[in-house]
């Protein structure tokens, strides 16, 4: 009974404070609507407005329908207090006759059973008490929770009407700010009339500017289209100018009279002979061997110091195993690799007063003794199979060969012009003429200082020299070097 009448006090105290809030809610909800506002927003709030009177009703509707439960259970709860009450009188009254039986059957024993009797007695009235206590609560609060169901229902109600006030307020402000809408709507409608009338102007005016503007155009375009076929027409008469039209004309002996007919199948061979030559020479050689393998390729070495055996060695490969002729032709200066390459090429030429020269390999070791033994072994070696070809082709033997060439020059360089380099065997014809057939646009522009004037560099005493790069493992360089202008990166 005690939990029931627990339940009852805190819906009581939910009612209350539901019947308070839509109030206050309903208060802040319901704003002032300015004469200026939207149509859209007008709507909205009378949107919202309905939606929250539906929300109270079925709060109410809510509240209504837990009264109504709790007032059933109340219901329920008394007709089992009254049903107790009733087996307590029933109880009673068993007892009450089995009081008068015990006290006419044992006088003797009253005594403790008169007192027995006497307890019951007492708890009977405790337990009647209790009861009638219990009863009147309820009742009590019965009377009290349907006193809070009439205040909160006519909360409720003067909630409604408020929200049903407002409602028709929101109407009434929508009705005005669709006029003033409508009103707006039709300004603008004639704004935009004007200005249809405005931009039809304009539009006949931009496409009488365009026509114009088109003709324009189309004149400059054909004095623009003149003009260009006039330059087109000179630029093509200069290039027929500054090219040879006329085919290459090749021969199987370009070599007749003394004179040496070079084609475009030709390979520039200038300066130091280092990392990337024997890539550039090679390729070549192939390429004019994939293209005609009958036709003469021409090595031409205007002025070379030499430089690596390695890359020295695969170009003079690359000319022996050349299926179509290669001639090595010297103009001004082969010396070291550059000259072995000249006296061991199948067919060689040189201008009378080109200069060949031969020497034994320099090396600038560094190192320990037995990597210097290792060095000049190395470097030994290989004067071994590049000179030894040489002395060969002269008649000569490798010792006989060193020998000449420190008899020539103390310093062991044996250098020769050309008409006395053929009777050493070095190279195979004098050439008194070469005919560059190969030369087939006009040539471009200005003379410079060539490889020397874009490597030199100077040292901390201001000695002019040239870098030469590193060498692959156990390759060394064959060339002359003047005053120590050549010098190796990193020695």
């Amino acid at each position: 009974m005690m939990d029931f009448n627990s339940r009852i006090a805190a819906v009581c105290a939910t009612s209350i404070l539901l019947a308070c809030a839509p109030c206050a809610f309903a208060r802040q909800a319901t704003p002032q609507i300015p004469a200026e506002t939207p149509k859209e927003q007008v709507k909205e709030l009378r949107t919202e407005a309905e939606l929250r009177a539906e929300k109270l009703a079925a709060e109410l509707s809510s509240m209504k329908a837990e009264i109504e439960r709790m007032r059933v259970e109340y219901e329920l709860a008394l007709q089992t207090q009254t049903r107790s009450l009733q087996q307590a009188n029933l109880e009673k009254a068993r007892l009450e006759a089995d009081l008068a039986l015990l006290s006419t059957k044992e006088t003797s024993e009253s005594a403790p059973e008169r007192a027995k009797i006497a307890d019951l007695q007492r708890a009977q009235q405790l337990r009647d008490a209790q009861f009638a206590a219990e009863l009147a609560e309820s009742n009590t609060q019965q009377a009290r929770l349907v006193h809070t169901m009439s205040i909160a229902d006519g909360q409720l109600q003067a909630e409604l009407a408020a929200s049903r006030a407002g409602l028709e307020r929101m109407r009434v402000a929508e009705d005005v700010l669709d006029m003033k809408v409508k009103t707006q709507i039709a300004a603008m409608k004639r704004e935009q009339d004007q200005l249809a009338a405005v931009n039809a102007l304009a539009a006949e005016k931009r496409r009488a500017d365009q026509s114009r503007l088109a003709d324009e155009q189309l004149r400059a375009t054909a004095t623009a289209q003149t003009a260009s076929a006039q330059i087109q027409v000179r630029d093509l008469e200069e290039k027929w100018r500054d090219a040879i039209n006329a085919p290459v004309q090749y021969t199987s002996e370009p070599f007749k009279d003394g004179v040496l007919t070079i084609s475009d199948r030709k390979i520039d061979l200038n300066g130091p002979i280092m990392s990337g030559s024997a890539e550039y020479v090679c390729d070549r050689i192939d390429f004019f061997n994939n293209q005609d393998r009958t036709r003469p390729i021409f090595v031409v070495i205007d002025n070379s110091p030499g430089g690596s055996v390695m890359q020295g060695y695969r170009i003079l490969k690359a000319i022996e195993t050349s299926d179509a002729p290669v001639h090595v032709v010297v103009k001004s200066f082969a010396a070291s690799m550059a000259a072995t390459i000249a006296t061991l090429a199948p067919h060689s030429y040189a201008y009378p007063n080109a200069i060949i020269l031969h020497h034994q390999m320099s090396s600038s070791a560094s190192g320990n003794m037995t990597d210097i033994e290792q060095e000049v072994k190395m470097i030994k070696e290989w004067e071994r199979r590049l000179a030894d070809p040489i002395a060969k082709k002269m008649g000569i033997s490798l010792e006989e060969f060193r020998a000449k060439m420190y008899s020539a020059r103390k310093s062991g360089d044996w250098d020769e012009f050309a008409d006395k380099a053929v009777e050493l065997k070095w190279v195979d014809h004098l050439v008194n003429e070469i005919r560059e057939e190969g030369v087939r646009k006009r040539p471009t522009g200005s003379s410079n200082g060539g490889f020397w004037m874009s490597s030199v560099k100077h040292d901390d005493k201001g000695v002019p020299y040239i870098t030469l790069p590193p060498l692959e493992p156990y390759d060394c360089y064959f060339m002359i070097n003047p005053r120590g202008l050549y010098r190796v990166d990193g020695r």
